[in-house]
């Protein structure tokens, strides 16, 4: 029987500087300084939604989503790296253009490239609930 590989996932003690930066930029809403963390050829997927593949196409689909609300915070709970990959979990905080607010549990899935750019993004939330309040 072939040896597999020990199991070197691990919860991280403090956020990775990267990671910081990337959703920081996410809650100022600043699509230009998300995407300095992305390859010209990512493939970003939202829920259920269709990935996008590319700059413009991400940029075409979180326009439309980030003016459908007010302001948005992202809360670390866990992340987790192993290697090239990383696992974010967190619970976003949404302001309403109603002025309600709205926080909703997240998972995202990361993988990067040698050179440090994000390649593939998977994040499973479901943000149906900031549609019926």
């Amino acid at each position: 029987m072939p040896q597999t590989q020990p199991h070197t996932a691990q919860i991280v003690g403090e956020t990775p500087a990267w990671m910081a930066e990337l959703y920081s930029s996410f809650d100022t809403l600043d699509l230009d300084a998300v995407l300095a963390h992305f390859s010209d050829d990512c493939r970003i997927r939202f829920g259920n939604g269709e990935p996008t593949v590319g700059h413009d196409e991400f940029l075409a689909g979180a326009g439309a989503f980030l003016q459908s609300v007010r302001g948005i915070c992202h809360r670390f709970r866990q992340v987790w790296q192993c290697g090239d990959q990383a696992v974010l979990v967190a619970d976003v905080d949404y302001s309403c253009h109603n002025g309600s607010a709205l926080s909703l549990p997240a998972v995202t899935l990361l993988h990067r490239r040698p050179d440090g750019l994000i390649d593939d993004m998977q994040v499973v939330l479901d943000v149906t609930p900031l549609f019926t309040v």
